[in-house]
């Protein structure tokens, strides 16, 4: 098979076990398939360098990779995840064992050197924490006493804060949930403000008599598309239709204190050049302006 698996180089050595399972698990996952990675960053609307880091071992893949992976390529999805799961415990640390007092910190700091290689905000904050954990260590050996107080405080102020985050995610608030990752018809109906579909092109513009500017913007990744349309005025309606599909649309009613802009939900798009937009400008004023995509 062209897409081979010999042609992967070593996984990083300070991967945990568990991690290069898995990784090697999604490298062949990803060899069946016989797709390229530019033909997986496509069916997984997840971008071609973000699976080169993956599938390399420099990045931990999201669940969500995992699961748009087995779902483009067929695989064992019950089962990769988890394997996953189990990954990700060790990943985070959730599943490390507590070592003993002269091996404090051998085990995680490969963990940490690992992460300080990702430029991330995350990584940078991590690289913070270790660097001030490893002075207070030192200090702790040479007055044991006169710095006992203050490691403890540096101990609740590092706690507090991640009391909080947990509690936070723990209610649903505080937290970014990640855009779902959609395709075709699992796309049709969904908020295109709210997936993951990225880098939309406008393929069909038109301007109303009334002044509305109209767009069919796509998005080549999931291919499916919707409309867009501004300035807005209370009654006016906006349909987007197109061959194996059905027909989104949508009407504004009040002038919305965000954007500005009414968008309808999404419509597949396996043709973009046949999708088909029509303007509806209100209840006393009949009639329609259609147009379509060009290319």
């Amino acid at each position: 098979m062209a897409h081979s698996a010999a042609r992967w180089g070593g996984l990083p050595h300070h991967l945990p076990a568990a991690c290069s399972h898995l990784v090697t698990d999604l490298r062949k996952l990803k060899d069946d398939s016989g797709c390229t990675l530019a033909e997986l960053a496509q069916a997984t609307a997840i971008s071609k360098s973000s699976w080169e880091r993956y599938l390399n071992g420099k990045q931990f893949p999201p669940r969500q990779a995992v699961q748009a992976l087995c779902r483009a390529a067929h695989g064992p999805e019950k089962e990769l995840l988890a394997r996953w799961a189990s990954a990700d415990a060790v990943w985070s640390g959730r599943g490390q064992p507590t070592a003993a007092h002269s091996d404090r910190t051998s085990l995680p700091a490969a963990a940490v050197d690992a992460a300080l290689l990702d430029n991330s905000p995350s990584a940078q904050r991590v690289g913070r924490v270790r660097r001030v954990l490893l002075a207070a260590s030192a200090l702790i050996d040479e007055r044991p006493l006169g710095t006992a107080a203050v490691v403890l405080l540096l101990c609740a102020a590092m706690v507090t804060p991640a009391a909080v985050i947990h509690a936070s995610r723990a209610t649903g608030t505080g937290t970014v949930t990640r855009p779902p990752v959609c395709r075709l018809h699992s796309c049709e109906g969904r908020n295109p403000r709210t997936t993951a579909c990225e880098n939309p092109i406008t393929t069909a513009s038109h301007t109303a008599a009334d002044g509305t500017r109209l767009e069919i913007r796509l998005s080549p990744s999931c291919r499916a598309g919707w409309i867009r349309a501004w300035p807005l005025h209370p009654g006016f309606r906006i349909k987007i239709s197109g061959p194996h599909a059905n027909t989104q649309s949508a009407t504004e009613t009040a002038r919305p204190a965000d954007s500005g802009i009414l968008t309808t939900t999404m419509i597949t798009a396996p043709q973009p050049s046949r999708l088909r937009a029509c303007y509806y400008p209100s209840a006393g004023h009949p009639g329609r302006e259609c147009f379509g995509s060009t290319g």
